[in-house]
């Protein structure tokens, strides 16, 4: 059953691509990240109500990718590149500006997908460890630093629960790319999707009931929705090119996504039926 209520709503128009959209303090604004060009992610804010958008780090120093906010609007984490192959942490805090840099490790290595707990006790993201790619829990001062998932498989893209008592999040530790829920101390891990393709990048919505995801089960990228506990499937997108990175609107009857349409990659509302 395909859930989406009317057409989708362009938002951008010039087609490059497009990473992670998150809204910011309710429905103000909308930060994403905006790939300029090869060599440059920029971190871009688009203004809801009139659209507009602009680069948030116009002297960024080195890319920078992956913003995650707290519900309370209290923080604002992002990652940024520090060398080839190396991502460090930023952790922000809004209201004081200061900031929090949590660098690699030697070698190869990078953080990835952090999210922060609603009420800005502590954050989650991704890193990988022992062959296998870890989630886990830091304070918000960078201290702390706690293994969650066990590095069994890839564990990536954590998302709180409105109220912060669950974590969704995608893992392959049962050999393929599905989604699983876990409290935020990593204890009683549950799988929720069962396909033999992906389902990847999680997102609660903003009453926790339902979950928006993309999976690749009916031969291409695609957004669908599901109740919490991941029953009641239901397709959002139909389209023979990509659609990902579903963010609920905080009405919680709209996603905004990255769609490609002809080759291009802009953001579109997407409203639900009820």
């Amino acid at each position: 059953m395909v859930v989406q209520a009317a057409d989708p709503i362009r938002l951008t128009h010039d087609g490059r691509m497009k990473f992670t959209p998150v809204f910011v303090d309710g429905r103000e604004s909308l930060t994403y990240v905006d790939f300029e060009n090869p060599k440059v992610f920029r971190l871009r804010t688009m203004n809801w109500e009139t659209k507009e958008t602009k680069v948030i780090h116009e002297a960024a120093p080195a890319p920078e990718f992956d913003p995650a906010y707290s519900a309370d609007g209290n923080y604002f984490s992002f990652l940024r590149a520090t060398g080839g192959l190396q991502v460090s942490l930023v952790i922000r805090n809004r209201k004081s500006n200061e900031e929090v840099l949590i660098p690699p490790e030697p070698g190869f290595s990078g953080y990835r997908t952090p999210a922060i707990a609603p009420d800005s006790s502590h954050m989650l993201f991704s890193f990988a460890n022992n062959f296998g790619q870890d989630i886990f829990r830091v304070e918000m001062n960078g201290q702390g630093r706690t293994a969650l998932t066990g590095a069994k498989g890839i564990n990536i893209w954590p998302s709180y629960s409105p109220d912060g008592k669950k974590v969704l999040f995608t893992s392959t530790r049962d050999g393929n790319y599905e989604l699983y829920e876990m409290k935020p101390d990593g204890s009683d891990i549950k799988r929720l999707t069962d396909s033999p393709y992906q389902d990847i990048r999680g997102q609660y919505s903003p009453d926790g009931k339902q979950i928006a995801f993309v999976s690749h089960r009916d031969g291409n990228a695609e957004i669908y929705i599901a109740n919490a506990d991941g029953t009641e499937l239901r397709r959002v997108t139909r389209h023979e090119e990509r659609d990902d990175y579903p963010t609920w609107h905080p009405d919680g009857k709209h996603l905004v996504c990255v769609a490609e349409r002809d080759g291009s990659h802009d953001l579109y509302l997407l409203p639900l039926s009820d």
